[in-house]
């Protein structure tokens, strides 16, 4: 009997190792996550969405539409021409239309279909990887439905 104790406790200690080894590999990624996020920060002089995507760098309304794609979600032109108009205080939907288009051909924005008539735009889920990549977050897509 003393030795299905002592096989029962070397189990359960097994188990606890395991949980403990799970737990550590945690923590150290998200602490490899944190560093990588300070050298970003050191380097660039902070978090924008330009590191993700240089080519919005010097374009301040590009760089707000995708902010308020990554915001919402999904939106529509008046919705993101709405939106600007709060954050920056102008915004024409025409500009908006242009602004979009260009995104769209850079691969940073998708049209999504819409039940109404109107183009819903979303960012792409590649330019949305690639941020979460950048901050730490690994995440399957199959968890998140608005992408």
């Amino acid at each position: 009997m003393p030795e299905e104790d002592l096989a029962r406790e070397v189990q359960e200690l097994r188990k606890a190792l395991d949980a403990m080894k799970a737990s550590f590999e945690l923590v150290s990624q998200m602490a490899q996550s944190y560093l990588r996020l300070l050298n970003i920060y050191a380097e660039y002089g902070g978090l924008s969405i330009d590191v993700v995507i240089p080519e919005i760098k010097h374009d301040p309304i590009a760089r707000e539409i995708v902010k308020v794609l990554f915001d919402l979600k999904r939106a529509n032109v008046s919705q993101i021409t709405r939106e600007l108009k709060g954050r920056r205080g102008k915004a024409s939907r025409n500009t908006v239309r242009a602004k979009l288009e260009e995104l769209k051909e850079l691969g940073v924005v998708r049209e999504i279909p819409s039940d109404d008539r109107g183009k819903t735009y979303a960012l792409s889920r590649d330019v949305v990887k690639k941020w979460l990549d950048l901050i730490g977050m690994p995440i399957r897509f199959e968890q998140a439905k608005d992408y």
